[in-house]
């Protein structure tokens, strides 16, 4: 029986407190693990828990019992567990062969249900015999050996493979070849040598992640290779969208490097994707983590900061001989940044920033801000980038996160081999605009005024927005907000208090039906009123609107020359977009 992996969070729970509350012992969710994750870097399998009202590792020791019984009944005692506790619950953790995940899955379940029953003292459905054949027999069905073999002389070979469902790969790019799972060339006809990999890079973090893949693809294309970009909106091959939707998991990933005009990828990583199946590829050559703040707590046992930034920094699995590049003005990464033993370039909008101050004296690579203009310090050796004045997604240097995207994306194109003449053409042609970068800070001229239209969704990024626009000249200044139902009123108001850093003297507000998602009507407004009232906003000065868009023609109504608009857009982007363009200057 092997030993079982630990993996707690800053602050788990398994004290007596938990006896005072009621037993629960909830299933959240089931999946297989397809590559390295937050706890080890086996395939296999993960349950999620809701647990409370007991002892959290008696909860453990019972699921050990179960599983390790399960494992061996079924002729995998060789297989490792590991378990990680975190604040309301519990993540178990099986190996398993990749040819039996589904079978994994169903192990830990059944290794569940009757931890359950004997915690509950409740006597177990059917009979156990019956449920080791079932088990057996499921592994037996979902057996591929020629599957394994095919993965192991790929590893043997140190060749790029990847494996779905359906389809495996081996090799990128141009060089990639595909097979159906059940159709596997004869091994002793392949010739490994000829399938490469090509260039991959991983970026991730909570803000900032497509603008800096955008701008990174646009220094590659300028290059002359053919950039391939997985994003939250599409997969992008050159300037060919293969398709729209969130593809910033796996099979994202897939598409892309099968793909045979893409030389260098793109890979824009997010949270869920990292939790639900692990790395997407096993070894990339670079990784850019741009920020960790507050979003999305409360999934896959995430309930923190500190967990939050362990799952980002996934991607720092994939690197070997590659290089890490962070944000040494993220408190986060600097404080985990002990953990990594890579070759890491940080960046900064301070050049006398403590963390490159040392990185620097240990002839570490730094990327920073120093009066205006962007430098790149590799050793001794110094390189003028360019102003920000320059660079039009900063707003003449307003926009400071914009500033810290171009500085990550600088030293990530120069990981993969950008040249500098092309680097600085994409930092002088990239803008904020519908083409370049949608939905992330687009400027348009109306009336002699200025609209600036954002997707932000979270305190972080609202609070980077107005801190651009505050820092912008201008008669009057208008902020249009919302927010989505399913966010805390913590949240909300966290939200609320960061975009009201702007100073508007008018505050529109408009409610988000498609949004509600278990709130009354109206409920999330007053919300936010309640909050920027508190603030310091007049009452006067504040307008409810039904829909975003009947928010964003009551502002265009109003609005003259020298004035500025903010219109935060959750829902209705592309009439807003449509609307904002039939009327710029």
């Amino acid at each position: 029986m092997n030993k079982p992996e630990f993996i707690p969070t800053d602050s788990s729970e398994s004290g007596s407190s938990q006896a005072e509350k009621p037993l629960k012992l909830e299933l959240d969710d089931s999946r297989r693990l397809t590559g390295k994750n937050l706890v080890w870097d086996n395939v296999g399998a993960i349950l999620d828990t809701f647990v409370s009202g007991i002892d959290k590792q008696q909860v453990v020791d019972c699921w050990l019992l179960h599983v390790n019984a399960l494992l061996e009944q079924v002729g995998w005692a060789h297989e490792k567990t590991a378990y990680r506790i975190f604040e309301d619950g519990i993540s178990f953790l099986i190996s398993a062969p990749m040819d039996a995940l589904y079978a994994a899955t169903e192990i830990n379940e059944a290794a569940w249900a009757l931890c359950c029953s004997e915690l509950n003292n409740i006597p177990s459905d059917g009979s156990y015999s019956a449920l080791i054949k079932k088990l057996q027999t499921m592994i037996k069905e979902e057996a591929d050996p020629a599957l394994l073999k095919f993965i192991h002389q790929a590893e043997i070979h140190n060749t790029a493979c990847l494996v779905d469902d359906d389809e495996v790969s081996l090799g990128y790019g141009a060089s990639s070849q595909t097979w159906p799972v059940n159709s596997l060339p004869d091994l002793n006809e392949i010739y490994w040598q000829q399938y490469q990999p090509i260039p991959t890079a991983m970026i991730t973090g909570t803000n900032g992640k497509s603008t800096s893949v955008r701008l990174c693809s646009e220094m590659v294309k300028l290059s002359g290779k053919c950039c391939g970009v997985t994003s939250t909106d599409f997969i992008k091959v050159g300037d060919t969208i293969i398709d729209k939707g969130d593809y910033s998991g796996p099979g994202g990933a897939r598409t892309l490097l099968r793909h045979p005009e893409t030389e260098i990828a793109l890979l824009e990583v997010a949270r869920g994707g990292l939790l639900r199946r692990g790395l997407a590829v096993p070894h990339i050559d670079a990784a850019l983590i741009t920020n960790i703040a507050e979003d999305h707590f409360g999934q896959y046992g995430i309930n923190n900061l500190d967990a939050l930034t362990q799952a980002k920094c996934i991607v720092a699995k994939a690197l070997t001989t590659g290089t890490l590049i962070l944000n040494a003005d993220d408190p986060q990464l600097v404080k985990i940044s002990d953990s990594f033993n890579h070759n890491i370039v940080w960046f900064s909008l301070d050049k006398t920033n403590p963390v490159l101050v040392k990185h620097q004296a240990n002839k570490g690579t730094i990327c920073y801000l120093d009066n205006g203009t962007m430098f790149y310090q590799n050793d001794n050796q110094i390189t003028e980038v360019l102003a920000v004045n320059n660079v039009p997604m900063t707003f003449k240097g307003a926009a400071r996160h914009n500033i810290q995207n171009a500085l990550g994306a600088i030293a990530l194109a120069i990981a993969l081999n950008i040249d500098l003449r092309s680097i600085r053409q994409a930092l002088t042609q990239f803008s904020s605009d519908i083409d370049d970068n949608p939905g992330r800070g687009n400027q348009f001229q109306i009336k002699g005024a200025q609209v600036i239209l954002d997707f932000a969704h979270n305190t972080h990024s609202m609070k980077a927005m107005a801190e651009t626009v505050r820092e912008m000249p201008a008669k009057r200044k208008i902020l249009m907000l919302s927010a989505a139902g399913d966010r805390s009123d913590h949240d909300i108001e966290s939200m609320t208090e960061a975009a009201m850093q702007m100073k508007p003297e008018l505050l529109v507000i408009a409610e988000i039906k498609d949004y509600l998602r278990g709130r009354e009507l109206n409920q999330v407004p007053k919300l936010i009123a309640r909050k920027a009232i508190e603030i310091g906003q007049l009452k006067e000065n504040i307008i409810f609107t039904t829909e975003p868009v009947e928010g964003v023609k009551l502002i265009l109504k109003q609005l003259e020359a020298d004035q500025l608009a903010l219109i935060m857009a959750l829902s209705q982007r592309q009439q807003i977009f449509e609307l904002l363009q039939e009327l710029q200057a």
